[in-house]
């Protein structure tokens, strides 16, 4: 039995706008996939490529180079597709999708029957296999969900469709999908969660120098770990990972006494709170000193908000907001590194650096509760994440539905103060109620969202 497959009817209305009499247009399928079932959130054409040498900062400059008059390659054959372009779009993309989420795979639309051809088949498979390889080189992007692909055709001269998967990693056989364009549109449980970061990354003093970038690939790392062995507690209980959310939603509803009001029950969000577990510790045997050259804190907070759909379990939900905790840090600090210049190496006068990653803005999607995000760098205001929507998504939305004030913007002055601070007086953890075990609670909260500030802030130890 093939697989099935749910949209909703403005994604057809939106596949039949990009037909075209004598040229083809690709891009990227979107949404949740569940067993044999996937659920359609969005649709996005990936913009033509502008040139042979594509690079990654070309994808996301193209808005700017064709203001410029330059002249973009429209695909004019299936083996024109340029594979490597597709896959970069996947990445970025990647970024904007909540937890839980990803691309499942490629549209194309075109004057032909595109996938009963073997040659077109062969080719699109290549860019299936490009975007999986590209996905998979960054495990904290959580983009790489299965290796089965979803290949949807419109033919553009006779308005019909048809859908398979693909198997990209095995044989590369077509299987039968079941495509459904529907007017009702899916159900979704919103998942809130708030993190607080404040972690004290220690350097060595005998280890050999590292680059920033490398320094933050670390700490990613670390976090990672910490997020993934936290335990999720769904509205102030343990839940068993079979649980239903649509039972635990519906308990929720009924308590607060808003049986009757449909409008107001389907806004309301599932508040989740991770718990880090620690390890007992023999603190007479465990305790020891190591020279250090350095520090990194990690201060902050990150605001989480995830989808599931509506037959989701609690083992479903714990993996979505995981993901989505990860991805938008990982997101964060791989723009933030790639947008350096060089270096940092600082001065003795100047011994604090704050680096702040952009923070995250959300944006819903046309008719839908979904919100997928953008991150602006300070400085940077609902403009550039326009942009970003009409580039990579081909979303056209008004400046008023991004939601801009999620995440703060950090005040440096606050940190760089720090750099008066009496390096003994820094507390290493100890429990004070006699189990010496260091608690860490990154916890989930439904008011005062803040800011997501990362500080990475280098001083000399002594």
């Amino acid at each position: 039995m093939g697989r099935t497959v749910y949209a909703e009817e403005r994604l057809y209305n939106y596949l039949t706008s990009l037909a075209k009499p004598d040229e083809y247009t690709i891009g990227l399928i979107l949404g949740q996939s569940v067993g044999q079932k996937d659920f359609i959130v969005h649709l996005a054409k990936t913009p033509p490529p502008l040139g042979k040498n594509v690079v990654e900062e070309t994808l996301l400059s193209s808005t700017t180079n064709s203001q410029q008059n330059v002249t973009e390659n429209h695909i004019k054959s299936v083996k024109d597709i340029p594979e490597s372009w597709v896959a970069d779009h996947a990445k970025h993309v990647t970024r904007m999708l909540p937890g839980g989420m990803h691309v499942l795979g490629t549209f194309i639309v075109g004057p032909e029957d595109t996938i009963i051809d073997s040659n077109n088949v062969q080719k699109l498979r290549s860019v299936l296999t490009a975007i999986h390889k590209n996905l998979s080189h960054n495990k904290y992007l959580c983009g790489d969900n299965n290796e089965e692909h979803l290949i949807l055709n419109l033919n553009s001269i006779t308005q019909k469709y048809t859908c398979k998967s693909i198997e990209t990693s095995k044989t590369g056989m077509l299987k039968p999908a079941d495509w459904k364009f529907q007017a009702k549109a899916t159900k979704w449980h919103q998942l809130e969660a708030l993190v607080d970061f404040d972690r004290l990354f220690f350097i060595a003093a005998d280890k050999d120098p590292e680059t920033l970038k490398k320094q933050l690939q670390n700490i990613l790392r670390t976090v990672s770990d910490i997020i993934e062995s936290s335990l999720i507690v769904i509205e102030g209980e343990v839940r068993s990972p079979d649980d239903s959310l649509e039972v635990i939603s519906k308990s929720k509803k009924d308590e607060k006494g808003c049986k009757n009001n449909e409008k107001n029950n389907n806004d309301k969000s599932i508040q989740i709170n991770l718990y880090i577990p620690c390890q007992e510790k023999n603190v007479s045997s465990d305790v020891r000193i190591t020279p250090c050259s350095a520090s990194i804190r990690l201060v902050g907070q990150l605001v989480s908000r995830t989808f599931v759909h509506q037959k989701a379990n609690v083992e479903e939900a714990n993996t979505a907001i995981k993901q989505d905790i990860i991805r938008s840090l990982a997101s964060r600090l791989e723009m933030h590194w790639d947008s350096l210049i060089e270096e940092e190496n600082g001065s003795p006068e100047e011994n604090i650096t704050l680096h702040e990653p952009p923070r995250r803005v959300l944006i819903a999607l046309p008719e839908s509760k979904v919100t997928l995000s953008d991150y602006l760098f300070p400085g940077e205001g609902p403009q550039e994440a326009l942009l970003s929507l009409q580039e990579l998504l081909d979303l056209k939305v008004q400046e008023s539905n991004v939601q801009k004030d999620i995440e703060l913007q950090a005040d440096p002055t606050e940190f760089y103060s720090q750099n008066e601070i009496d390096i003994k007086a820094v507390d290493l953890g100890t429990d004070s109620s006699g189990s010496y075990q260091m608690r860490v609670y990154i916890t989930g909260c439904s008011i005062a969202i803040l800011i997501l500030i990362l500080a990475i802030i280098i001083h000399k130890i002594y």
